[in-house]
């Protein structure tokens, strides 16, 4: 029997802040969900920098996890809750089968050892334990299920920030708060949602437990026994605690050196080629390594740590407290003036003493799981900072704000670059059609870095511009501002909609799908079909760049490859600018996108921009380009334009 009991109170390895979740769930289901009006944190910027990377189970990680919790929980009656309900439905009847256990233990042991053939005692108990085993499996649904439930809501909350707009662009590429989004994505999120439910779960049944417990103790050996046990958990709690402190930053760092150490590995899957051509690979292995041993190093104090605190742990709220236990529900026993000493018989007091024994017993595991639920609280709190950071981000990256921690600038200053202090999104963006128009606009990096101080031209629909100037000097940066990728330091840009304009880089995205989503990325088929665009008008965008044969190999456009393997570096241009007839753009930005195509599909396709109304922005170096563009705007790299009319004489000056 006490096996049995043990089995069961030993599965919940807790978490300590369990009633204060709880409490959170309730109130944030009260406000609504409504994050509008919601009480915020204020700190000063003092308190703010001291605060950033703390992670301990204080008022800011329950603040932090119960705004987490309205995203998880958006509602009264949702999935979410049904199974919260459920969970703490299988715990209370769990709870109830222990104490079955524990008040019939001593009359079945008893029926065995006086052999008694009556098989009532058999019965139950083999009743008993076919309930423990559908209640377990029951809870282990439930809590699996409310786990893939989580995942999924804050996943999706996730993603829905990240993915809109060009956030997922500018959190790579103007805001370093966040180097590895994919490991917060994916990994810290499951881990997060995991740890929150296994909080949940694992305290309910200990607080339910204790409270069973003190009430049926009080009756039977008074309130000086639970109360003990209550001032033992709250001294030693308060005593673990505060040696756990380190264990939230420790996991924080543990996080930060998984993601690093994922990301060297996908840049050599990503440039193996490269790397490959540069007989680079001793260096890679040098760099793996390398992070490799930070990681395995954090993790060996990490280790060392946890058993250090593993053994403490033990001691105090494990093996302490149920010597306390003991020695708690001993004392009436032993104490012979005691009432139950002349009233009972001896088999009375021992059946009496078996029973609070092991109650008592009971209420010293639950409360040393409590009391172990710390150092789990503690790792929550780290992973809770992650996400609470990611999710601040995103929402400053899609209102306009960044932060770039910011590099000696002592080079570019020795070249002559200037950098000069510039408010982000302080310009004006006009969408107006068939219209590019900078005026008055300083084109600058991220960083601050000015590369052209007052940039002012216009160009039309029907003109074309060839864009040159030295590596550098601003080309690239041009055409992030025209896409709105990059912010718009001041002055005013009139242009066409974000999806009027159309980039082709040197380098064409080839997306995961058939054949046919090559050519009407980013678009689905239904929207091919919304728009009246035929298979076969698709098969003749293939004809025009000279990439019909690839239909034909493949046979149909449902052909799934990895296009990106499958594609010569030609074919991918080309795909690119049979993409760009596809969506028939206002304007187009040609990166280098033909460099890999030959001087007389060039001309085609040039010429046929020209007929279906595209107008372009190229970036070439060929000088056959010149005679297929209007004017040109050259960019010096010292901060100086030109943007002029290509004439014969600039045509045979560029040849």
């Amino acid at each position: 029997m006490a096996a049995v009991s043990k089995y069961f109170t030993a599965k919940n390895s807790s978490i300590a802040g369990g009633v204060l979740l709880a409490l959170c769930i309730l109130k944030q289901r009260r406000r609504g969900g409504n994050t509008k009006g919601s009480s915020e944190l204020v700190l000063s910027n003092e308190d703010k920098a001291a605060k950033k990377d703390r992670a301990a189970v204080d008022y800011v990680f329950f603040l932090r996890i119960s705004k987490i919790l309205r995203i998880m929980v958006p509602r009264w009656f949702c999935k979410e809750t049904g199974y919260l309900l459920f969970i703490a439905a299988m715990l209370v009847t769990r709870t109830y089968c222990d104490v079955w256990m524990i008040q019939n233990g001593t009359m079945i042991e008893s029926g065995v050892i006086s052999r008694d053939r009556n098989l009532l005692f058999l019965l139950c108990f083999v009743t008993v334990h076919f309930q423990f085993a559908l209640v377990n499996n029951l809870l282990k649904l439930g809590l699996n299920e409310l786990k893939l439930k989580f995942r999924e809501r804050l996943t999706k909350h996730l993603y829905d920030e990240y993915l809109k707009g060009y956030t997922y662009y500018k959190m790579g590429n103007l805001d370093n708060r966040i180097a590895n989004a994919d490991q917060l994505l994916t990994q810290d999120v499951e881990k997060f949602c995991n740890s929150v439910v296994d909080l949940y779960s694992n305290l309910s049944k200990p607080l339910l437990d204790i409270g069973l417990y003190i009430f049926k103790l009080t009756s039977s050996i008074g309130a000086q026994g639970p109360s003990s046990m209550m001032a033992y958990l709250l001294i030693s709690g308060l005593f673990l605690t505060r040696l756990r402190k380190p264990i939230g930053k420790m996991t924080v760092i543990e996080q930060r050196y998984e993601g690093e150490y994922r990301y060297v590995n996908s840049r050599l899957i990503t440039n193996s080629e490269e790397i490959a051509f540069y007989n680079g690979n001793m260096r890679e292995k040098q760099t793996i390594h390398s992070t490799f041993k930070k990681l395995v190093d954090h993790l060996h104090k990490f280790i060392f740590f946890r058993f250090s605190m593993g053994f403490v742990d033990s001691m105090v709220a494990k093996y302490m407290a149920t010597v306390v236990g003991y020695l708690v529900v001993s004392r009436p026993f032993l104490n012979l003036s005691d009432p139950r000493h002349m009233n009972s018989t001896q088999a009375e007091l021992m059946e009496d003493y078996y029973q609070s024994g092991r109650m008592l017993l009971s209420l010293a595991q639950a409360l040393g799981r409590i009391v172990l639920a710390g150092r789990d609280m503690t790792r929550l709190s780290g992973f809770t900072m992650r996400i609470t950071e990611l999710r601040k981000v995103l929402k400053e990256l899609n209102s306009g704000k960044y932060e770039r921690t910011m590099v000696s600038h002592q080079n570019k200053e020795s070249l002559g670059v200037e950098r000069v202090t510039l408010v982000p999104g302080s310009g004006q963006i006009i969408n107006v059609d068939h219209i590019i128009k900078f005026e008055h606009t300083p084109l600058a990096t991220p960083n601050g870095d000015v590369l052209i101080k007052d940039l002012t031209f216009e160009v039309r629909s029907g003109t074309n511009v060839l864009v040159c100037g030295p590596n550098g000097c601003g080309k690239s940066s041009l055409f992030r501002v025209l896409g709105e990728l990059w912010p718009l330091f001041g002055g005013q840009l009139t242009k066409p909609e974000r999806g009027k304009l159309f980039y082709v880089p040197q380098r064409p995205y080839m997306p995961i799908g058939t054949l046919r989503d090559q050519v009407i990325y980013p678009d689905t088929y239904e929207e091919q079909k919304r728009k009246g665009i035929s298979d076969q008008v698709l098969k003749e965008y293939l004809g025009n760049v000279q990439l019909g044969h690839i239909l034909d190999r493949e046979g149909t456009w449902d052909t799934v490859q990895d296009w990106m393997d499958v594609l010569s570096g030609g074919e991918k241009q080309r795909m690119a600018m049979a993409r760009l007839f596809y969506h028939k753009p206002q304007f187009a930005i040609l990166d280098e996108c033909t460099s890999a195509v030959s001087v007389d599909v060039e001309d085609f396709i040039y010429s046929h921009c020209r007929t279906v109304g595209i107008s372009l922005f190229t970036v070439s170096h060929r000088k056959s380009l010149w005679k297929h563009h209007e004017y040109y705007l050259h960019m010096d790299g010292r901060g100086n334009y030109d943007f002029k009319p290509i004439t014969e004489e600039t045509i045979e000056f560029g040849s």
